[in-house]
């Protein structure tokens, strides 16, 4: 029995789809034990601030951005890529991006000097919900979910609980970034 024209097609396109979705389900597993450790990277700083003098406030998110992008290489080489080159090159965009990050940040942070520091605590809820909800609408809709719920936290906690944000931010930040984490593991 020989497939017409048309079911060979729909068969490829079948085998398509299974293909991006196993690949998009592989990101998931990948990216939920780091999202865990940025998760723990924000409730510690979050909860810091909260505890330390503003003065000390750099030095500790060096401390903890090194950390995060150290171990999030570490975390997507553990992974074990399909291929060295696919992994290297993943870590290569990592690094890239991360640092793209930091700048974007500190550069926001002094070209819009804010007068009050609660801007500060907020503006890193909202620019990574807004970078989780762009991957999410470009191919990976459990990201969307990620970045909306992040970013209506942080308005929450920035509009009504500002005399507490730091602990805000660790709780909703950092545990919802830990516990998106380990949903996306599970997938």
């Amino acid at each position: 029995m020989s497939m017409t024209r048309n079911e060979a097609a729909a068969a490829l396109s079948d085998i398509e789809r299974t293909t991006e979705r196993g690949q998009v389900l592989r990101g998931y597993r990948i990216a939920g034990p780091i999202l865990m450790l940025w998760g723990l990277i924000w409730a510690a700083g979050y909860v810091a601030m909260g505890l330390l003098a503003p003065e000390r406030w750099g030095q500790l998110w060096i401390v903890l951005d090194v950390v995060g992008v150290v171990g999030s290489l570490v975390l997507s080489r553990s992974a074990g890529s399909a291929r060295r080159g696919e992994a290297m090159a993943m870590n290569w965009r990592m690094v890239v991006g991360m640092l793209a990050g930091l700048v974007f940040f500190f550069g926001t942070f002094t070209l819009f000097q804010a007068s009050t520091v609660e801007p500060y605590l907020a503006f890193p809820g909202l620019v990574t919900g807004l970078v989780y909800i762009g991957m999410g609408l470009w191919r990976m809709p459990r990201y969307l979910w990620i970045g909306a719920t992040l970013m209506i936290a942080t308005m929450v906690g920035y509009v009504f609980f500002q005399p507490l944000l730091t602990f805000w931010m660790a709780a909703f930040g950092g545990g919802g970034l830990f516990l998106a984490g380990l949903w996306l593991r599970k997938i």
